[in-house]
């Protein structure tokens, strides 16, 4: 914006009382000025002389020699300097005097220079106004209060498919079809991001009144093609998208990862690097990597190392220690070819030797679990010989006969070992699907996912290359499957074999037939199902399907009258198998009799397998069954005593030793000792490697119970 002092003509002189008017005249001529400021003799502003008044005087009464106050005027108005043409064009007189901010007189302005200097700017400003506004990429149009289009820019000759000199005063639904701006016209409001369409293009669109002195004289539409915004939106959206996945990914790594610049200054870091180092990652940004190796958190300094050698260094640090790590420094080169960052890798070795030996004991339990798969799928019934001499044991084996003969479902009920197995066997070579396939499965020994391939069978997937293979539920047709420890069975499975039982149909995906299921089920538990019901372990559904009939098979402790035949048959086992002779004294049979038998026949089975493996004579003596029964820890495990001082350490890992092998010896496999112990298997295996205590137990002929190698 102009100001009056950049318009203005200066004063090096100013009249004075002396001046005559002829002097005055000859200076306005000079400076080319139609009036000049009187001054008093202190330099105060008197008023103004000017043509105008001499004109007024009339020339017939002029002369040169007057004093120029006769043609003094005091009806004027002094400007400063700074102030804007704007404010100042339109005043009414025709000469000011002009001011600088020290009150000084610095020159005069006339009107018509004023003016001059206005029209001017406004006409500069007009232009360059004109120039943006065709300038625009958005489409820009205006239409006066009568809907007639005032203004349009290029780039709303496009969407109103007309030109400029076309549409400017033509009324605006004459050019265009969207009618939001006379709406806009009528009611003051303004409207944002309205979108129209015209033919095949979408747009978005402001729309806002023109005011003037508080009345709406017409409207402005501001428009731009979606398809732009949308185009960078997208691209927007894919660099942000772009950037969180490259965090996730830094973020998500297992290993430690470290971005440095090119003067070895922390950028980025991830929070693997806190749990490898064992610090603080997020303090790690922001400082020089040399701090760390200054701190001894690294030995090297790999930043060094790489740009010693202008490439990838990879090094190795405390192979000794419990963390051995493999550090490796990546360059990142800029355009002129300078190293702009470094990426340092920070791998946990002594991890990888954890779930290198992690994956040996899985692939060691899969062995196991194939092993059990393939007993039970050539598990076949053979009418178990079962012996009994108690009522309690008749009744229940009475009961077995009498539902043999129907298909009913069967729920067995009884502690482990007490025999439900023989019994499930039992009621399959009674009935009139004998001849058909009997099929075992322990639903407490396998993995969800394993248990419901045996057990429902899958599907040939050529993506992963698994062939598809018959569950026991199919390949049983016609025949029994007995269902193990069924209340350990995962309530998802729980509910497909609801499905199976109510259907007699199983499909195993959308596109393949079902298949007609005509299997007895028989089920195990050493749990009341009830009592899981309640607890929200098994389904209410699944329990009324199965409970038809419940048998409770009874511990060998409650029929007495059981244990010395059943004795007498694994005695008569035992010998045929390993060809011998071996008979019980009669107090070793008192000393079988007065014992609880807390594992019931399998714990008789087995206890009388060693006996006669391992007497010495022909005759078993009461002292070696007092010895199998009721032997005592003989493990050098080390009770921690405290006699003196005694360093924490070396108590707390007395103590792990302790419970990892008592653990290993009651339950014979990590994934139960673990279990057992509250902890991760991985916590488990890593102790036993380091007491150098043998992992595994060893499979007696049962397969479900495992004698530990330190027993």
């Amino acid at each position: 914006m102009l100001r009056v002092g950049q318009v203005m003509s200066r004063l090096s002189v100013c009249l004075y009382s002396y001046h005559s008017i002829g002097d005055a005249l000859t200076l306005m001529m000079e400076k080319k000025v139609t009036g000049l400021p009187l001054l008093n003799e202190q330099g105060h502003l008197l008023g103004m002389v000017t043509k105008d008044q001499v004109n007024e005087k009339g020339l017939e009464n002029f002369a040169a020699e007057k004093k120029a106050t006769e043609y003094l005027t005091t009806r004027f108005l002094s400007l400063n300097e700074e102030a804007s043409l704007e404010d100042v064009w339109n005043l009414p007189f025709d000469i000011y005097p002009v001011f600088n901010n020290q009150e000084e007189i610095t020159g005069v302005v006339s009107k018509y220079s004023l003016l001059q200097a206005y029209l001017h700017e406004v006409q500069a400003r007009s232009w360059e106004l004109e120039a943006v506004f065709d300038s625009a990429h958005n489409g820009i149009l205006a239409i006066n209060r009568q809907g007639i289009i005032t203004s349009l820019n290029p780039a709303a000759e496009r969407p109103t498919c007309s030109t400029k000199e076309e549409a400017v005063g033509r009324f605006l639904t004459d050019v265009i079809v969207p009618t939001g701006l006379l709406e806009v016209v009528r009611s003051g409001i303004p409207e944002f991001g309205i979108k129209f369409q015209v033919g095949r293009r979408q747009y978005i669109t402001n729309r806002t009144p023109i005011i003037k002195d508080g009345e709406v004289v017409g409207a402005v539409g501001v428009f731009q093609e979606v398809s732009e915004i949308e185009k960078v939106l997208q691209e927007l959206q894919s660099v942000k998208q772009l950037n969180e996945e490259l965090q996730t990914i830094v973020a998500s790594s297992y290993d430690g990862l470290i971005i440095c610049d090119g003067q070895g200054e922390i950028l980025r870091c991830n929070p693997a690097v806190g749990r490898i180092l064992d610090v603080s990652w997020e303090e790690l940004v922001g400082r020089p990597f040399k701090d760390f190796v200054d701190k001894g958190v690294f030995q090297k300094n790999i930043i060094f190392l790489v740009k010693k050698k202008d490439g990838l260094v990879s090094i190795l640090e405390r192979p000794y220690a419990e963390h051995s790590l493999m550090i490796t420094g990546n360059p990142v080169y800029d355009e002129e070819g300078e190293i702009a960052k470094i990426v340092i890798n920070i791998r946990d070795m002594s991890e990888l030797e954890f779930l290198r030996e992690a994956l040996e004991e899985s692939k060691q339990l899969s062995e196991k679990y194939q092993s059990e798969i393939a007993q039970m799928r050539n598990n076949q019934a053979t009418g178990a010989d079962l012996r009994s001499r108690s009522v309690i044991m008749n009744n229940v084996l009475d009961l077995a006969f009498r539902v043999s003969q129907v298909d009913s479902p069967v729920v067995l009920v009884g502690e482990q070992g007490v025999g439900k197995e023989e019994i499930a066997k039992s009621i399959h070579s009674q009935s009139k699907r004998s001849k058909a396939p009997f099929y075992k499965l322990n639903c407490g020994s396998l993995p969800a996912q394993l248990l419901e391939i045996e057990l429902f069978g899958q599907e040939t997937s050529i993506g992963t290359g698994n062939k598809g293979k018959a569950g026991v539920l199919e390949l049983a047709n016609q025949g029994s499957v007995y269902l193990e420890e069924i209340g350990k069975m995962p309530l998802h499975l729980q509910g497909r074999l609801m499905r199976v039982l109510k259907d007699k149909m199983q499909q195993l995906t959308d596109e393949k037939e079902a298949i007609s299921i005509d299997t007895r089920i028989m089920a195990g538990t050493d749990r009341p199902l009830k009592e899981l019901v309640e607890k929200g372990h098994f389904r209410l559904d699944l329990f009324y399907s199965l409970n038809v009939v419940p048998i409770k098979v009874p511990a060998l402790r409650e029929r007495k009258e059981d244990l010395i035949p059943q004795a007498l048959f694994y005695l008569e086992q035992n010998n045929k198998r390993h060809g011998l002779e071996k008979v019980f004294s009669p107090e070793a049979v008192q000393l079988m009799l007065d014992y609880p038998w807390f594992g019931n026949v399998r714990e008789m089975a087995n206890v009388i397998e060693r006996l006669v493996v391992t007497a010495n004579q022909e005759v078993i003596s009461a002292q070696e069954v007092d010895a199998v029964l009721y032997e005592k820890d003989q493990s050098p495990l080390k009770i921690v005593t405290v006699n003196g001082v005694v360093p924490l350490k070396e108590a707390v890992d007395d103590l792990e030793q302790q419970l990892v092998t008592l653990a290993m010896r009651l339950h014979g496999t990590t994934v139960k000792a673990a279990e057992a112990l509250g902890v991760n298997q991985s916590t488990v295996v890593r102790k036993l490697k380091k007491r150098k205590i043998p992992p595994m137990g060893v499979i007696d002929g049962g397969y479900d119970r495992a004698i530990p190698l330190m027993s």
